[in-house]
């Protein structure tokens, strides 16, 4: 991996993970070939999500780029940066509001920070999305990689690496403050976390059974994510303008306010056959008690009970998947847990709670990743140093209707036809094919039909 070539540009030194909310990079600075990666990028870069800003054009970029202060690590981005002994290099994070997207790439043109980068590889939705807007604007080519593939490599990967405390599950007692990294246990190997149950939370969610490094499945996922929960706070609480202040704000929200519970219906806990019990701090109906008696309520109860709903839904379906496959590990990351406390423990409050129906008997603990968001960056970077690689490479995704209807370019299909991996899309096009057909020849007998009449 050392000596790969690695493309030989700029490019070939970032990761891009392009979701529906945010945007994630990776940026690797190498010590073994500086003149690929230093420079006025490694120092804006470096420079970002830090309280120092040296110049104005400087405080542009650090303006739409978030901050990890009061995150559930405690650190900046900048504080997840690691040095790698084998690739000789630093890696560095950063991540900001896809909807800014347009700011960015003018600020990379205004900067000249996309000097010698001739393409980027890329996961995410905007990797289609924002093609048009990075060719044009900067001349760089986002080339398309399979969203989990990489995720899943991007973790495997980075749990190899002898960094410390990567993985962690949180104690029974809730956090008695924002920074409660104090409240974690740290697995001792993660090495011998496979296989597992991956619950990767974004706009929407996705879940996967992996096996080992390049062996994974998406058995199942759910459109109740990250990018519900920041639609339903902009039309409940309009004044939060950041994720994270939403997320923080809610830290100090009581949901029960809101949220019918247990012991609301039956005055205290509800006693079950067979010794059992309905806690009764369990809830019952979220929502149910909003505006009840003309009462008005705060934003911070809202975004609590909004948060704790979407949490235990996602939790609750992982739960049923890992039933369903027989795995007791349940490993929860994604960019909704950014600066997330009350996501977090609503998430690992509710496994321990269906413990009590789990596997055999285990105790189930909610698994948490420090570098939660970056890994579909990570793995696209990856993917770039690992291309020469067949075993390890990730697959190129592609749109199907946008395929198909670029087949219509007669050098383009024939180039297809050629290609040893197009077997699929060669079924799939004469197929296609085949209903143009029966669908013409439908339509000229109607026409003789109608001419006989």
């Amino acid at each position: 991996m050392v000596d790969a070539d690695w493309g030989g540009h700029s490019g070939s030194r970032l990761g891009l993970d392009i979701g529906g909310t945010l945007a994630k990079l990776v940026f690797f600075e190498s010590e073994i070939r500086p003149s690929w990666c230093n420079g006025r990028f490694a120092q804006v870069i470096k420079s970002l999500g830090v309280q120092t800003v040296k110049s104005e054009d400087d405080r542009e970029f650090r303006d739409f780029v978030l901050s990890r202060q009061g995150s559930f690590w405690g650190a900046q981005d900048k504080e997840l940066s690691f040095y790698d002994e084998e690739l000789e290099g630093v890696f560095h994070f950063l991540c900001f509001q896809t909807d800014k997207m347009e700011r960015f790439v003018a600020l990379l043109a205004a900067q000249d920070l996309h000097h010698q980068i001739d393409e980027i590889y890329t996961t995410g939705g905007g990797a289609y999305k924002y093609s048009r807007l990075f060719s044009e604007r900067l001349g760089i080519n986002l080339k398309p990689v399979d969203e989990l593939g990489v995720v899943v490599k991007g973790i495997s990967w980075l749990l190899r690496r002898p960094i410390s405390d990567e993985v962690c599950w949180l104690s029974d007692e809730p956090p008695k403050s924002p920074n409660f990294e104090s409240e974690c246990h740290f697995l001792d190997s993660a090495n011998s976390l496979f296989p597992f149950i991956l619950v990767n939370i974004g706009s929407g969610v996705s879940i996967v059974k992996v096996d080992g490094t390049d062996r994974f499945e998406r058995i199942s996922g759910s459109a109740l994510g990250g990018g519900t929960f920041w639609g339903l706070c902009n039309l409940l609480c309009p004044d939060c303008k950041e994720f994270s202040e939403a997320s923080c704000l809610a830290v100090a929200g009581d949901s029960s306010k809101l949220n019918l519970l247990v012991e609301d219906i039956y005055g205290g806990d509800y006693e079950l056959t067979g010794g059992r019990k309905l806690p009764g701090t369990l809830v019952a109906s979220f929502f149910a008690k909003a505006g009840r008696n003309g009462q008005a309520h705060d934003d911070a109860a809202v975004l609590n009970a909004l948060i704790t709903m979407i949490s235990q839904n996602i939790c609750q379906i992982a739960f049923l998947n890992s039933k369903l496959h027989s795995i007791s590990r349940i490993v929860f990351t994604g960019n909704f847990l950014r600066q997330n406390q009350v996501a977090r423990q609503a998430i690992a409050t509710n496994m321990r709670r269906v413990s009590g129906a789990g596997l055999a008997g285990k105790q189930l603990h909610a698994l948490f990743l420090e570098h939660e968001g970056y890994f579909g960056a990570l793995g696209s970077f990856l993917h770039n140093v690992e291309v020469e690689n067949a075993a390890s490479k990730v697959p190129t995704c592609q749109r199907l209707p946008t395929l198909l209807g670029s087949m219509q370019s007669p050098a383009l299909a024939n180039a297809l036809w050629t290609s040893k991996r197009t077997s699929l899309l060669q079924r799939t096009w004469n197929t296609f094919n085949r209903c143009l057909g029966c669908r013409e020849s439908d339509e000229s007998k109607q026409a003789r039909l109608g001419n006989k009449l």
